[in-house]
């Protein structure tokens, strides 16, 4: 008996396509090409979206992008084995393997910029980090001397740290809690730092060839793709979202955020129909420009630690049901101030406990 399989017709993709975990619509559309314009026309519906800096998770799925270091030989940095298992650097490099401050990245259009006074002279950036690698090699080794001193003599680190201190134990007590992996690891990080500027200040070839790396990680289980290194991490974020959101209708998004502090790298024309929305208090002027402005926010959550004052007067913030901010103790003045202008009817306000806040910081705010 043959059978013959009946192809869908293009109402019923659509539907199929509707409910199919945003996902699974993604690696459908890479591999069947005649889906993609129907693909693309479909609304995305999302339960949680976070966009940052260099990855983008939906759900819970994480598409990651990084720049993974392979040396040429078996002496590898116990940091660099860390950073290159975590999907790579954060942050572009140089070819000598030196950080490239994410500042210095042109803004491309459609972008959004959370931080505008941002200004780094790259020579003294240098001169600067030079000057903190190396009194750091020298805290963080004295503090590994100091742990395996006490493992000679049988003490604790514990019992280091509640017994009587010199001067030089006060200067290294907060490494020694770290512990002998954790301290020798941030050693080798610095002195990873310490080598790049070598190779820059000598012109010589580093140890190790970039490639840009693409992890796409779901639980436990993770996709790798290497790319040769000839766009930078900035550019291929652009290229990622432009992938996954570019050209389609209003994505309709339960849970938006974005952990970025300073650009977020998104396509040109991206508009988000969201339900809730949690960002720094920098941000969500910003969110505006993508946030669909018919649909009224149910909750809005602001982690208020940036220097800048929040204009509740805003209208994303005016038109949410309720409003939600975090802070920190030294941050309480500022926000009382911006409080004088919301309007909200629901409001929670929480402040981190670790500053120990006191009954005048809690009275500030409600006068505020």
């Amino acid at each position: 008996m043959v059978s013959h399989s009946i192809p869908m017709g293009y109402e019923s993709l659509k539907s199929v396509l509707l409910h199919t975990d945003p996902n699974l619509r993604f690696k459908l559309s890479q591999r069947i090409p005649k889906i993609r314009l129907t693909e693309k026309a479909v609304p995305l519906r999302i339960e949680s979206l976070s966009l940052n800096g260099f990855e983008s998770v939906i759900n819970s799925q994480t598409y990651r992008l990084g720049v993974y270091r392979h040396y040429h030989t078996e002496d590898i940095p116990m940091s660099i084995k860390r950073e290159n298992n975590e999907g790579g650097s954060r942050v572009d490099l140089d070819q000598y393997g030196f950080m490239i401050p994410i500042p210095f990245n042109p803004i491309l259009t459609g972008d959004i910029l959370f931080h505008t006074k941002i200004t780094i002279d790259l020579q003294r950036d240098r001169e600067g980090r030079e000057q903190h690698y190396q009194n750091s090699v020298r805290r963080y080794e004295a503090a590994l001397a100091k742990i395996n001193e006490l493992e000679r003599e049988g003490k604790t680190i514990e019992e280091f740290l509640a017994g009587p201190m010199t001067d030089e134990d006060q200067r290294i007590r907060d490494v020694v809690k770290l512990g002998t992996e954790q301290t020798q690891m941030w050693i080798d990080e610095f002195r990873s730092g310490l080598l790049s500027l070598h190779y820059r200040r000598h012109r010589i070839a580093p140890p190790f060839t970039c490639f840009l790396q693409l992890t796409i990680i779901q639980g436990d289980v993770k996709k790798i793709q290497r790319y040769e290194y000839n766009h930078k991490i900035y550019e291929a974020t652009k290229k990622l979202n432009e992938i996954l959101f570019a050209n389609r209708p209003v994505i309709i998004v339960n849970q938006f955020q974005s952990a970025t502090a300073y650009v977020l790298r998104i396509p040109i024309g991206l508009k988000i129909s969201a339900n809730s929305v949690y960002g720094y208090n920098n941000q969500i002027v910003p969110f505006s420009s993508i946030l669909d402005s018919s649909r009224t926010l149910r909750r809005l959550d602001i982690h208020f630690v940036e220097d800048d004052f929040l204009n509740f007067q805003h209208s994303l913030v005016k038109s949410a049901e309720k409003v939600s901010i975090c802070t920190f103790k030294a941050k309480i003045n500022m926000l009382a101030r911006s409080l004088r202008t919301l309007e909200n009817q629901q409001v929670e306000i929480t402040v981190d406990r670790m500053g120990n806040p006191t009954a005048i910081d809690y009275f500030r705010l409600m006068h505020g």
